[in-house]
């Protein structure tokens, strides 16, 4: 029988761990203790306490120390030893950690918990330390725009195939580090969780369709960075129709007087050179060319944008037309 319940910051284990999880990742937790364990050394079951509960559909067993004295080796060990004895992922939980023993730990890949100040779980690709707090804070302010394109990419169905780093930046034209980054941001929006299938990080968004759409809805930003007023020069690919270029082609807006086109901002001068264009003013401008956060050619083949992007740029427009207009692009839309 393992009856203690060591207390983290004067909170039972359980209770600790069932708040912590529930609020760092984004859904209810239940983590209950672990009455019998068969097969567990004694020494062990003097030093820890055992709890288990699910992180995203796997059991976890907590094995909460009761002095935290054991060296990280130590734990290394201990953990190793429980794991068969219990079938299960195990992860050792602490009230706190020096920074010196949760390097030695993370560099001995052994999972961990701190309530509240970090989980390091490398099974399930989990790494949320203390900056998670801060990262949160800018979800004010919308997802960063790769989260966004990824996001878009799974509502437009682009490639429901597609879960991983590499696979959608490749669709998307980012590097594989960035969408992993992305994946950060949309794990700790609640909008999905990731999950590890072999040496692959997986994407798992937390609902489909229309439901993701109205779940992510407070978080879209407008892609746009800046407007260029350009003039003579010719358009050619990537260039795609943008604004309310794009808005009438796609509803019954009438067209604008400039065409718009978007272009990658990190692609603006490129194309610039290749296609001739010289910036000028409003007054003498020929097209207007939008340079966009990411790529808008990764989220659309056709020759205007996607209508996500435009709907993100325009919902909130001070022309009612414009906006009515976007809000009809959500109809269009085959969720």
């Amino acid at each position: 029988m393992l009856e203690r319940s060591h207390d983290l910051s004067g909170k039972p284990v359980s209770e600790a761990l069932e708040r912590y999880l529930a609020d760092t990742l984004h859904e209810p937790a239940r983590v209950d203790a672990l009455e019998h364990a068969p097969g567990l050394p004694s020494f062990l079951s003097r030093m820890y306490s055992l709890h288990e509960g699910r992180i995203a559909g796997r059991r976890i067993v907590f094995l909460a120390t009761m002095d935290n004295t054991a060296t990280p080796s130590d734990i290394a060990k201990h953990v190793a030893l429980v794991r068969p004895a219990v079938d299960a992922l195990v992860v050792f939980v602490a009230p706190w950690l020096s920074s010196h023993n949760r390097a030695r730990l993370i560099g001995q890949r052994v999972p961990f918990v701190v309530p509240g100040n970090q989980l390091y779980i490398p099974d399930l690709a989990m790494d949320l330390r203390e900056r998670f707090r801060t990262r949160t804070t800018r979800h004010a302010s919308g997802l960063s725009p790769a989260a966004q394109a990824v996001l878009f990419h799974r509502l437009l169905r682009l490639d429901a195939a597609a879960t991983t780093p590499s696979l959608i930046a490749t669709r998307l034209h980012y590097s594989a580090m960035s969408i992993g980054r992305a994946f950060n941001d949309l794990v700790d929006s609640g909008l999905a969780h990731t999950e590890r299938c072999g040496k692959e990080r997986h994407v798992r968004f937390k609902a489909e369709g229309r439901e993701l759409f109205d779940a992510a809805h407070d978080l879209l930003r407008s892609p746009i960075r800046t407007e260029k007023f350009v003039r003579d020069g010719h358009v050619a690919p990537p260039l795609k129709h943008s604004g309310e270029s794009a808005l009438a082609e796609l509803t019954d807006l009438s067209p604008p007087p400039l065409d718009t086109f978007a272009v990658a901002a990190s692609d603006w001068k490129t194309i610039a050179q290749a296609c001739g264009f010289v910036e000028t003013g409003r007054g003498q401008a020929a097209h207007i060319v939008e340079t966009w956060s990411y790529d808008p050619a990764g989220l659309s083949a056709a020759r205007t944008v996607d209508p996500l992007s435009l709907y993100a740029h325009f919902r909130n427009h001070r022309d009612e037309r414009v906006s009515m207009a976007a809000e009809r692009l959500l109809k269009e839309i085959a969720w």
